[in-house]
């Protein structure tokens, strides 16, 4: 031990310590973001679903009205009422 290392420790230490701390909190900070990514990818999925399925409805509505079928728009959007309420 030394006046300049009173830790009694090799000189770079101190230095080693701090790096594993640091990269110990950087691997925490990463963690944490990989989980926040992962939730937020999970999130745009659900959309993306959500937007397909609201894509069918459309198409489903569209043909029979290009079709001038007005039964068969009647129809679906009854299905569709029913399924939302």
């Amino acid at each position: 031990m030394d006046a300049l290392n009173p830790t009694g420790t090799p000189e770079g230490g101190l230095r080693d310590r701090f790096r594993r701390r640091s990269l110990r909190h950087q691997v925490r900070e990463l963690r944490a973001r990989v989980e926040e990514l992962e939730e937020a990818m999970h999130e745009a999925r659900r959309h993306q679903l959500r937007v397909a399925e609201l894509t069918d409805v459309v198409q489903e509505l569209l043909v029979p009205i290009a079709r001038r079928d007005q039964d068969a728009v009647d129809e679906l959007l009854a299905t569709y009422t029913d399924q939302l309420g």
